[in-house]
């Protein structure tokens, strides 16, 4: 009996755990679902929050890269100054002429007798009445002031110089304008700073404001150096009130054409004048080239500095007084800006200008016929040059550089403002033996850079 009581109970303990047993299996399998979709909803929440903070840190990255290029710096942009078309220019200017000298014949075959009699009369030569002369002297005057906003003022000083105490700073300034912005810096074109071994130097922009600056580079065969302003320095009012120059054709250039002289022409910053070009065409020779003058009947003082702009505003000349001639030191001259662009290039990329020493001449036709190869007449070496110390001597001609041609300075300089301090150059020429006759010469230069 007991033990049918025991078994019975036993029966019905078996029944009660075999229900949990049962659906014990489903109680952890729902436990598990509920952890894995809590699994993958966190793992999505992560990914989101992660793509939100890609694209902010993204934005902030591109927003605020403006400002980490200009405070922390980086590779200047090259700068590159744009060459003179004037060749298809001129030739296009040919055709119009062409085509209106064609169509001129046509209408005068047309009009007869009637044109003759209107081109036998002298032609009336226009009245410049007051009216006329006050909009010619508004519209000089407004082509000055936006040309303006390009011009500077170039100011050294050394230990013991007060800025205040001279009148901006005219006894040791000089007026030049801005060229580039290579990204990192502005770029100023002028005269080498009057002040020798300057301990700053600063530079003044339209308005007024000042600014740190350093020389970049310069050539002392022409006298002119580039100087750097950080950009990260320059506030953004500066900004408003300057604008980089333009760079003209001074090929274009002829004596009667209305020239305007900017910077400091008299002694003191900020000045204009105007004239006209007084000479069509005049070069003058330098070290390892030849140069165009524009000169001007603007009168000016000795150390006159600044440009020359033509009525478009564009930059035709940079003013150096020391081109005149003793007679001649009143009236304001300048380099012709177009032959003077590939050294504005290299010094404003920080290069020095290549050197070589010859002072030459062209072989003309007339030296030609009395017995001299065509080239470049050594006329003088200078001291201490790579010239001089390759061998080549006064009276030598050049015909070949690097086996090429040279029929003139122009040639010649080309060529040589491809090189870099250190590279050489082979030269092939002539040398007057002792009998007159010539003989063939060969040179090899290392090319210098003139300090």
């Amino acid at each position: 009996m007991d033990e049918q009581k025991i078994s019975e109970e036993e029966q019905k303990e078996r029944e009660q755990k075999e229900p949990e047993e049962e659906y014990s299996f489903l109680q952890e399998v729902i436990k598990d679902e509920l952890g894995a979709k809590k699994l993958r909803s966190g793992i999505l929440h992560m990914i989101a929050l992660g793509s939100v903070f890609g694209i902010v840190a993204c934005f902030s990255f591109q927003v605020s890269k403006p400002w980490i290029e200009n405070k922390l710096g980086g590779d200047p942009e090259q700068v590159t100054i744009p060459r003179d078309e004037e060749e298809d220019g001129e030739e296009e200017d040919g055709a119009e002429a062409d085509a209106e000298g064609e169509g001129g014949g046509g209408d005068a075959q047309e009009s007869g007798d009637d044109t003759q009699e209107s081109t036998a009369a002298p032609a009336e030569r226009p009245v410049l009445d007051a009216e006329s002369y006050r909009q010619m002297l508004q519209s000089l005057k407004e082509v000055a002031k936006d040309s303006a906003d390009s011009i500077v003022e170039i100011t050294g000083l050394s230990e013991g110089d007060d800025w205040e105490e001279d009148l901006n700073g005219s006894r040791h300034s000089v007026s030049g304008i801005i060229v580039a912005d290579n990204g990192q810096e502005l770029l100023v074109l002028g005269r080498i700073c009057p002040v020798k071994n300057a301990e700053s130097i600063r530079v003044t922009f339209a308005g007024g404001d000042r600014y740190e600056a350093a020389v970049k580079a310069s050539d002392v065969n022409l006298g002119l150096s580039v100087y750097a302003v950080p950009r990260a320095s320059i506030t953004e009012e500066t900004w408003t009130k300057i604008d980089t120059a333009v760079l003209g054709n001074s090929n274009l250039a002829a004596a009667g054409d209305t020239a305007i002289v900017l910077g400091k022409p008299f002694g003191y910053a900020n000045a204009y004048a105007y004239g006209v070009i007084s000479v069509d065409k005049a070069d003058v020779t330098f070290l390892d080239g030849q140069y165009e003058v524009v000169y001007t009947d603007i009168s000016g003082s000795e150390g006159a500095s600044g440009v020359l702009v033509n009525m478009r505003g564009e930059v035709i000349a940079v003013v150096n007084q020391e081109l005149l001639e003793e007679d001649g030191r009143g009236q304001i001259a300048g380099y012709g800006i177009s032959d003077i662009k590939d050294v504005i290039e290299r010094l404003s990329n920080g290069q020095d200008v290549p050197y070589i020493g010859i002072y030459g001449i062209n072989v003309t036709e007339d030296l030609e016929g009395q017995g001299l190869p065509k080239g470049i007449y050594v006329k003088e070496v200078e001291t201490d040059s790579p010239a001089m110390a390759a061998g080549i001597q006064n009276g030598d001609i050049i015909t070949v550089m690097d086996d090429t041609e040279i029929f003139d300075i122009e040639g010649y300089h080309a060529i040589l403002m491809k090189k870099n301090q250190g590279e050489r150059i082979s030269f092939k020429g002539c040398r007057q033996g002792t009998g007159g006759e010539y003989v063939d010469i060969d040179f090899s230069v290392t090319v210098g850079a003139k300090k």
